[in-house]
């Protein structure tokens, strides 16, 4: 049987990023040579700059960093991110550094030098010189903790943060504790779709797939109640791995042959070229065509040679590829043809009518082709007509599935009657 208890027993005090953070510079105080600390002011950013989804970005530009040295990263309450390293080479962070500068060149705040120093951007702190007065600014951001991160439960929020999710912020520990109780619990009922559809110009829906998700509120409840799974972005970005072999030997158990309509899958791209991956693709066996793999535009261009040869894979194989996670502000940097996508999702906000308008939007649109784009979290009517008004005919959020569920039960209640009707008629 799987042992859905919880992975924390009891909590003292309620921890967060910049208590964490307090606690490793603590740590080490007497372990200085060869430590500094980054410190990348994003909360100074513009509001439109500073979104869920570009702190998520900026995080996972420090993989390479953080994959290859003793380094640590803490996404602070405040959107500021804060790396600890020892013996990391300088060119190499200023390089990860670089592409952050790059991805907010449009804020004046990123517009300054490079490399070490205190430009707006960064401030660096070596912690043989400047630790004192590095710890005392940790003490006053510790003191000043703000609301946590949490994540969406919309489908097609894909991985990023949103918030609503309280707790217990994430550790190395907990991680592991968490990591064996979902490779030992059942996760059937907890895997949820949500439909993508094309709109005709008559209204009528179609579907274009369901999307596969394990619902991570439920996840936390079952086995780590008291611990915010999303707290840490690193540590979940782990956990996402896990969520992913699951889901694919999950999903592998389904007949595909008898499937109606396709499927969609959020992975990562590590998992796709991983073991689990190849056994999922035995058990689709000639279906490949009824599976869509959804990858986040983040993982992609922290590695595009990886991406480069997962997508030419998947492509021979015959799935189909969605980048998912575009933005109003970064959809204009993709080039959905060279980049060899099907479809890519946008996200809807309002600021594509507010700060946008239609001219640019249609602009944007007709570039990536709107029949390729999919208007993602649409949860109201306004998403959709404006949408329509742009050139896009896919759409996917809480109002297409309110949408799809009120048709499904104008056809049952039409199936009922006519049911009634002929009985009636024998009679």
């Amino acid at each position: 049987m799987a042992d859905n208890s919880s992975v924390i027993t009891s909590v003292s005090e309620r921890r967060t990023p910049e208590s964490s953070l307090l606690d490793h510079v603590e740590r080490v105080a007497h372990s200085r040579s060869g430590r500094f600390a980054v410190q990348v002011h994003l909360s100074d950013l513009r509001p439109h700059n500073r979104k869920p989804h570009h702190i998520r970005i900026a995080a996972r530009s420090f993989d390479s960093v953080l994959n290859s040295a003793e380094s640590n990263l803490y996404v602070l309450t405040s959107n500021d991110l804060v790396l600890i390293c020892k013996d990391v080479r300088i060119d190499d962070l200023d390089n990860a550094i670089d592409k952050l500068r790059r991805l907010f060149r449009n804020d004046p705040l990123a517009a300054g030098g490079r490399g070490g120093g205190q430009d707006g951007f960064t401030s660096w702190f070596d912690f043989e010189a400047d630790y004192d007065n590095f710890l005392q600014l940790v003490i006053e951001m510790s003191d000043a903790r703000g609301t946590e991160f949490g994540i969406g439960e919309d489908a097609s929020a894909g991985r990023e943060l949103g918030v609503g999710f309280m707790g217990e912020v994430l550790d190395p520990f907990s991680l592991a504790k968490v990591d064996d109780s979902l490779n030992r619990t059942r996760i059937e009922d907890m895997i949820q779709q949500q439909p993508a559809v094309i709109i005709g110009a008559d209204g009528t829906e179609r579907i274009l797939f369901q999307e596969n998700y394990l619902s991570i509120a439920e996840l936390q409840r079952r086995i780590a109640p008291g611990y915010n799974l999303i707290s840490n972005q690193w540590l979940f970005q782990h956990l996402t791995q896990t969520i992913d072999r699951r889901m694919l030997a999950t999903l592998a158990r389904d007949d595909f042959g008898s499937m109606s309509d396709a499927i969609s899958i959020n992975l990562n791209i590590s998992t796709v070229l991983s073991k689990d991956f190849q056994r999922f693709d035995e058990a689709v066996a000639e279906f490949t065509g009824k599976v869509v793999i959804e990858l986040q535009q983040i993982d992609i261009f922290s590695d595009l040679d990886s991406f480069y040869y997962a997508r030419n894979w998947l492509r021979d194989r015959g799935y189909r590829i969605c980048i998912d996670g575009l933005t109003y502000e970064t959809i204009s940097f993709i080039d959905r043809e060279k980049l060899g996508a099907d479809m890519v999702k946008l996200i809807w906000n309002q600021e594509l009518v507010d700060s946008v308008g239609k001219e640019e939007a249609s602009r944007i649109v007709a570039e990536i082709s709107g029949s390729r784009i999919i208007l993602c979290r649409c949860d109201d009517e306004t998403a959709i007509e404006f949408g329509q008004s742009v050139g896009i005919s896919m759409f996917q959020g809480r109002h297409i599935e309110n949408l799809i569920a009120e048709e499904n039960r104008r056809r049952e209640m039409e199936m009922t009657k006519r049911r009634t009707q002929n009985l009636n008629f024998i009679d």
